[in-house]
């Protein structure tokens, strides 16, 4: 259904430019965290010395590739030593199963609503390479130890109830004055260069930010903790690997707690007459440390502070500004999308959250369909859709995506179709009974042709539904936006008035039809080539084949649909290798695959190093040029920060200009123009392609 004719067009909201730096390491970007407000911002006096650090570490990569070897390291060692190997990893996978657990709660119960409280993909890529290293790093210093002091970890089990008092004891009057001076040293300029600063590089923290540093800088914590059960051992020489452990886990839980970003202020931890204020700190007093730098040094216990003058008072605020949390003006619904789409949910890893989907070379599409049926079989027993993150439109409005619990296999499966229809209508009955929200947008799969016609049953059923009749539901696809996207990456290619064909893949579909009709209307000299056998565009410029080896015929091959890759394989096979450098002479005219299916799934073009697969119709938008949309609106799509698909945004736009007919069904293709330039309006942009 096309836009209202018979009322003007609203006008772009008026937009403030937020001038918010992504790099996590500078001054700027601290004195422009939104975590902070005029009371507590720290000033540039207070920031300045940072910029030394951001040189040394701010470009660290570290390579992964060797890290399950590094963790199954300890296993070969012992062995060798004839040590045993079952403490070292009980204790190592203790803490690593509690550190994901911890990361996994915090998302659920902090991140995933506020959407004020957005941490850089620079940062989390950086995290996520390093926030294991000390943990197996310490497997590895066990073994020594095993050796050296074997009383240390296998004493009889009658000593772990005093060994763990010792060890208490040993923590408040060792390891925390020990920490506190280590600190203090590691903040002198050329410490904070060589070691700690890349600790601070996190402004905003994650739980795991406890356990992120530079690699020497774990050996100073080694010696700085390791009093905690080496005091008691060599006073009473016996100890218990329980303890160690015990110790370990519960240390990393509470260093996490003070990296969370949460404000805890109950009066036994906040009123100065309360001991507990200079016994136990609160998350707060860390997040002060990391905002101020130079205050808030001690560990767990602020005593430290208050003795040496170092104390300093934060406030989160943060959370004050985010609106109700009942509200909720637009639902995006989405769906699983398979096994990668599994592991970028933060639920599951929050360092996975962007970035392309995982493929999964050597595993057949058919085991992993099914494997998620089962999984979301499980998971249907429990509940129907599942509530993911929050974000804010145009500082007014919430916007939240939620899945319904259906996988790849319903959507293939016509029996199904019925089943996911109903759970679609389901949802937006059960979000307009908790919410009162009116405005849906349907994701990827949801408005399948097959399924629903392109969202059209679905309109039909909510106006049929007793219930949702009357409330004034409107359904949108976002396929106008999505249409108007690739147009515009067309058009917008170096060279592309100078084109005399295309080849399209999936122009029967309505956005390659809108695309069609829009490129021939404007583009009266451009042939298209389409590959189909069923022939829905009747025009002299158009042309039909069901040769899929054509494509190489064609400079620019424009894809909409996914075909197997046992085709494009056949296709390409008798010019794989006809060149092998870049820029050289080939039989084939071919260069750019230009591909706007969702989930984009890379073409195998071994041997074809003149032609380049890339995805186009992803839209960009950025804090540092439009405060639009805040939070996390791009997670778990398989993209990139701050980028949005298309159809996604389209009804987002929807709403922020209150649309009240629906769009479903065909495109109406006047109407890509007028969703472009309201994209635009608002600091919308497709991803450059690189060419």
């Amino acid at each position: 259904m096309c836009l209202p004719t018979n009322k003007k067009h609203a006008s772009a909201p008026n937009l403030a430019s937020s001038v918010v730096s992504d790099a996590s390491s500078s001054s700027s970007s601290i004195l422009a965290n939104n975590a902070y407000d005029n009371s507590t911002r720290p000033t540039t006096e207070e920031t300045k010395h940072i910029k030394a650090v951001t040189s040394t570490h701010s470009n660290h990569v570290r390579d992964t590739r060797f890290d399950l070897l590094w963790f199954l390291g300890p296993a070969a060692i012992c062995y060798l030593l004839d040590t045993p190997i079952l403490p070292i990893y009980i204790i190592g996978l203790a803490r690593i199963v509690s550190t994901r657990l911890t990361l996994t709660l915090h998302y659920l119960l902090v991140d995933k609503d506020n959407y004020l409280n957005k941490l850089p993909a620079k940062q989390l890529e950086r995290e996520g390479d390093d926030y294991l290293v000390g943990t197996v790093l310490h497997m590895y210093a066990q073994i020594p130890l095993q050796v050296l002091f074997p009383a240390m970890f296998f004493s009889d089990a009658s000593v772990i109830g005093r060994s763990a008092v010792r060890t208490f004891w040993s923590h408040i009057f060792l390891v925390e004055p020990l920490y506190y001076a280590a600190h203090r040293w590691l903040h002198i300029p050329e410490n904070m260069k060589a070691m700690h600063g890349f600790h601070h590089l996190s402004i905003s923290t994650l739980p795991t930010t406890s356990l992120v540093q530079n690699f020497h800088e774990h050996f100073v914590y080694i010696a700085v903790f390791g009093p905690a059960f080496f005091a008691p051992f060599f006073l009473f020489w016996e100890m218990h690997w329980t303890v160690v452990g015990a110790y370990l886990v519960l240390f990393d839980l509470i260093n996490a707690y003070g990296h969370m970003n949460i404000k805890y202020r109950h009066p036994v931890f906040t009123s100065k007459y309360s001991p507990f204020q200079y016994l136990f700190y609160t998350p707060e007093f860390h997040l002060g440390h990391h905002a101020y730098f130079r205050a808030n040094y001690a560990l767990f216990m602020p005593i430290w502070d208050h003795i040496f003058g170092t104390w300093r008072k934060y406030v989160k605020t943060d959370t004050d500004r985010l609106l109700p949390a009942d509200q909720q003006d637009f639902v995006f619904i989405g769906h699983n999308a398979g096994l990668a789409h599994f592991m970028t949910c933060p639920e599951w890893n929050v360092y996975s959250a962007y970035g392309p989907f995982r493929t999964f070379k050597y595993l057949p599409y058919q085991v992993e369909f099914l494997f998620c049926a089962f999984v979301a079989c499980i998971i249907r027993l429990f509940m129907s859709a599942y509530t993911c993150s929050r974000y804010m439109i145009n500082d007014k409005l919430i916007g939240r995506v939620i899945c319904i619990c259906r996988t790849p296999i319903d959507y293939i499966d016509p029996k199904r179709y019925s089943t996911v229809n109903k759970d679609i209508v389901k949802l937006i009955a059960s979000q307009y009974k908790a919410h009162g929200t009116k405005c849906f947008g349907l994701g990827n799969l949801n408005k399948m042709k097959q399924l629903n016609d392109g969202g059209q049953l679905i309109s039909d059923m909510v106006k049929a539904d007793p219930f949702l009749k009357d409330k004034g539901i409107r359904v949108w696809t976002g396929d106008t936006m999505t249409a108007a996207s690739v147009y515009h990456q067309l058009i917008d290619m170096p060279g592309f008035d100078t084109l005399e064909s295309i080849f399209f893949i999936g122009a029967n579909g309505k956005i390659g039809n809108a695309v069609c009709k829009q490129l021939l209307d404007t583009k009266p000299n451009l042939k298209i080539r389409i590959y189909s056998l069923s022939h829905t565009l009747d025009h002299p410029n158009v042309s039909y084949t069901s040769d899929l080896a054509e494509l190489l015929n064609h400079k620019v091959v424009l894809v909409g649909k996914q075909l197997s890759p046992r085709k494009f394989n056949k296709a390409l096979a008798p010019t794989r290798y006809a060149s092998s450098k870049k820029g050289e002479l080939t039989p084939y005219k071919c260069r750019w695959i230009l591909d706007y299916t969702v989930p984009y799934v890379p073409i195998d073009l071994t041997g074809h190093s003149n032609i380049e697969h890339r995805q186009i119709a992803v839209l960009e938008t950025s804090p540092e040029s439009s405060n639009f949309l805040k939070g996390h609106f791009d997670i778990g799509f398989g993209l990139e920060q701050h980028q949005i698909y298309p159809c996604h945004a389209g009804c987002i736009i929807n709403t922020v200009y209150g649309r009240d007919t629906d769009e479903v069904g065909e495109i109406c293709v006047k109407d890509m123009m007028t969703m472009w330039e309201r994209g635009l309006a608002l600091g919308l942009r497709n991803r450059p392609l690189k060419i």
